[in-house]
């Protein structure tokens, strides 16, 4: 099968996980045999060899798109260069910007078509999130190509429609203000989320797509999120915890890591913050550890810190970004791994930690839901999981976890290894997208659940 993936960040061009997730479903694709090619902006990164170059005319000039090719694990990749394409702030550097960013990727996307079309036309073209709105309407409406849009996570905010009339697109704009999710949605053949219970606790905008809506789990790389890898692998896990904590100046006692942006909308680290507030006056807290680290909203930094300052035999607070190995040595030297957010499309940070062998405990939403299996569960469980913005709540459950003796721990440790391994691998997503592409896949339907 011949597959256009479309998105807004690729490998080694990053923000967030969005990055990672297309990364991996095209490189997953392309191991399952398909022929994959990726269209995605160049943010001045400058990769790969020059392949070409036309202009296009954008908010009343023309503008010269250059485009670089590059292979790339089994994956050609296309990266548009010229005016804001060469913006390195991925989604900047203001809102106006980046729309004006999003249609200049959308008519680049049909130039390097037209020269493509010949020797390589797509199955399918899979668009990935909102800022792919114009790069699909206008492959979909020059080439006709079946399309597959997937949601990662709701933006749900709207766009003046001149911007559809400005990408071309004027009818696609029948209202002054525009849902780009909600256009992409329509026009696509499939739509897919990354889980299935952020699906349904957001139903209120996939009923629309009622009978071409379903979910593919994303999948977590455990080649890398690793013990084999670790540096401390072959001392005993309670010593590799001594060791971590005795780094970030604390002694030795049970491990609580938070790790993740500091945001109010989702990510629950005041929940986290209210919790350690509440448990510091239990006697179990003497016995407890907190390595919270994470970057973001100013207030909530200033929080978190007065929290550590507060209780420094305790909290730890560190605000800079750390290597991905570092955080693999934490992930595999603590004991619990806290995830108390308010809404979660899928989330990686729960399955990270369950290759490593820590416990997850996670707010009971999206995907955390569906990849952790709660303690009170059975023999199969993972994790803990605890209702959203509940600091009470969490609180109790860091206790509970704190008193699990270590066969307990040391079967949900099995269980979470395995099961990230096992279930929620990028080959069964990919697997299940080219059902997807071939509308062989069931759907999500309000009177089956």
């Amino acid at each position: 099968m011949r597959i256009l993936i479309i998105g807004f960040e690729y490998l080694p061009v990053k923000v967030g996980g969005l990055a990672e997730a297309i990364t991996s479903i095209a490189e997953g694709l392309a191991k399952l045999g398909n022929e994959v090619v990726v269209f995605t902006p160049d943010h001045g990164s400058n990769l790969g060899e020059p392949a070409g170059s036309f202009k296009v005319s954008a908010f009343g000039r023309s503008v010269h798109i250059t485009v670089r090719m590059r292979e790339q694990n089994g994956v050609t990749v296309y990266s548009f260069g010229g005016g804001l394409l060469s913006e390195r702030d991925v989604y900047g550097p203001n809102w106006e910007n980046l729309l004006r960013k999003t249609v200049l990727f959308g008519k680049a996307s049909v130039g390097l078509m037209n020269g493509l079309i010949e020797t390589f036309k797509p199955d399918v073209i899979h668009a990935h999130d909102w800022h792919t709105v114009f790069a699909l309407g206008l492959l979909k409406k020059y080439f006709g190509i079946r399309s597959v849009f997937t949601v990662h996570r709701l933006n749900k905010a709207k766009i003046p429609a001149h911007y559809f009339h400005d990408a071309n697109l004027p009818e696609l704009a029948p209202y002054p203000d525009i849902d780009p999710e909600h256009t992409a949605g329509y026009i696509a053949d499939a739509v897919t989320t990354v889980s299935r219970s952020y699906l349904w606790e957001e139903w209120g905008f996939f009923r629309h797509f009622e009978g071409k809506v379903t979910h593919v789990f994303n999948g977590i790389d455990c080649s890398f999120w690793n013990e084999e890898l670790m540096e401390t692998k072959d001392i005993p896990r309670e010593e590799r915890r001594r060791l971590v904590l005795e780094r970030f100046g604390l002694s030795d006692g049970k491990a609580f890591m938070f790790i993740g942006r500091f945001d109010r909308a989702q990510k629950g680290v005041d929940t986290l913050l209210r919790a350690i507030e509440v448990l510091s006056a239990d006697p179990a807290f003497r016995e407890m550890r907190f390595i919270i680290i994470g970057k973001g909203d100013p207030e909530l930094e200033r929080w978190a810190k007065a929290v550590g300052n507060r209780f420094p035999e305790n909290v730890r607070v560190i605000t800079e970004l750390l290597s991905r190995e570092t955080v693999r040595e934490l992930y595999g030297s603590v004991d619990f791994v806290i995830i108390p957010s308010y809404f979660e499309p899928f989330g990686l940070v729960q399955l990270e930690a369950m290759c490593l062998g820590a416990v997850p405990i996670g707010s009971a939403v999206g995907g955390i839901k569906d990849t952790v299996i709660d303690i009170n569960s059975g023999q199969n469980a993972t994790g803990i999981l605890v209702p959203p913005r509940d600091a009470f709540a969490l609180a109790r459950a860091m206790v509970f976890a704190k008193e699990l003796d270590e066969e307990t721990l040391r079967k949900l440790r099995e269980n979470g290894k395995r099961r990230a391994r096992e279930d929620f691998t990028w080959e069964n997503a990919c697997r299940r997208y080219m059902r997807v592409y071939e509308g062989a896949v069931d759907k999500a339907v309000p009177f089956l659940r």
